[in-house]
């Protein structure tokens, strides 16, 4: 039940996450209790499907309960994300065996995912792996230095992409799943960023990683598909749903100081009395109503089917980052001096935007795409 499900993340969000949100991301350690505590919740479970034991839910409840994972800890909000594009991925081109094998454990709260697509070669565009496997007998040796892996030193598997044995373009990949472990598999360092300090980002170098045909998800050839059909609509919507709750801390913090904070030299009559701080809630109250309206048409659009969704689910990162980056700015200056110390929130909300926003793809080359979808030109 969806409703229960919330209630479910509410609690933790407030019990869990909102008490070890400011450590976490002081000490950029892994939120290690919040996600312990989510998995035994099920919500590591949340997109795998009720015969393999989980709850069975879509790109929809991702996107709520993201939304309310980050209006506590945007960092175990992205954790999560990425967990959940590497479930879907698994869930729709994972061989029978490896989904009997992998999907029960992430069911019951025994296996954390994530993706490893970035390669220090092909910058943000992500989605064009310059590595290429070389074949050995019945499996293939990949060598890699993949970058700004989420949950690098933490996850049980990644989903990796490489090209195929003797690609015949950039888009001719494989997308495969190795676990934590393999031989040749180190994570070489932390990823120190602005914001979602806590992901646990860093990156991955893999020395002549084994890869086999039980590992690959998906037919030959087909990973760029997986990443356009799978991939994009789960973390566009996902990291929108993010952005908006950031921008939903952000406008909630602003808004108790400004109601809370007096001044004696004004008669104690408290900020919010002033025109100019109205002015700056109306605006921050409009950017976040449209951004949260938009992501809730993008998820309907989606999940339907609509032959456009496409094009929306390009733009929907764009609007929900440009809306969140507005409203912490905003909130930011209405909090003051108090805003940039580092308590209270604030300070983090403002980062942890900013390292939502430029996550690739990054709006620029979101706008890229759009542009030419709009147009009717091929994307690549």
């Amino acid at each position: 039940d969806s409703s229960e499900l919330l209630e479910t993340v509410k609690r933790l969000s407030t019990e869990v996450l909102a008490k070890n949100a400011d450590e976490v991301d002081r000490e950029r350690s892994f939120p290690r209790e919040n996600i312990e505590r989510l998995a035994q919740d099920g919500l590591l479970g949340l997109l795998v499907p009720k015969d393999y034991g989980g709850a069975g839910g879509g790109i929809a409840e991702m996107a709520q309960v993201l939304e309310q994972l980050a209006q506590a800890c945007a960092s175990t909000a992205m954790i999560m994300l990425m967990h959940y594009c590497g479930t879907a991925v698994i869930v729709a081109k994972g061989s029978d065996k490896l989904k009997q094998d992998i999907l029960p454990k992430i069911a019951v709260g025994k296996h954390l995912t994530t993706l490893a697509f970035s390669e220090a070669g092909s910058g943000g565009h992500f989605y064009t792996p310059v590595s290429e496997p070389k074949p050995n007998g019945r499996a293939s040796h990949l060598s890699a230095l993949k970058s700004f892996v989420t949950s690098a030193n933490e996850a049980d598997s990644y989903v990796i992409s490489t090209r195929r044995p003797g690609a015949l373009g950039p888009t001719d990949l494989n997308l495969y799943l190795v676990r934590n472990g393999a031989n040749g598999f180190t994570v070489e360092r932390q990823y120190e960023g602005l914001g979602l300090a806590a992901n646990d980002s860093g990156s991955m170098r893999m020395d002549k990683v084994e890869l086999t045909d039980d590992q690959r998800l998906g037919d030959p050839g087909t990973g760029f598909q997986t990443m356009l059909e799978i991939v994009l609509p789960h973390f566009q919507i996902g990291s929108a749903a993010v952005s908006v709750g950031i921008a939903s801390a952000a406008f909630a913090a602003a808004t108790s100081h400004v109601s809370n904070r007096k001044y004696e030299q004004a008669a104690s009559a408290p900020l919010a009395t002033i025109p100019r701080v109205q002015y700056l809630e109306a605006e921050m109250a409009l950017e976040l109503r449209v951004a949260r309206a938009y992501l809730e048409h993008v998820v309907e659009k989606a999940t339907s089917g609509h032959p456009e969704a496409m094009l929306d689910i390009l733009a929907v990162k764009i609007k929900t980052s440009d809306a969140t980056l507005a409203i912490v700015s905003r909130a930011m200056t209405l909090g003051g001096g108090s805003a940039f110390g580092r308590r209270g929130g604030l300070e983090r909300n403002f980062r942890d935007a900013q390292a939502a926003a430029v996550m690739a793809p990054s709006s620029d080359v979101l706008k890229d795409f759009l542009g030419k979808a709009v147009l009717g030109l091929p994307l690549f």
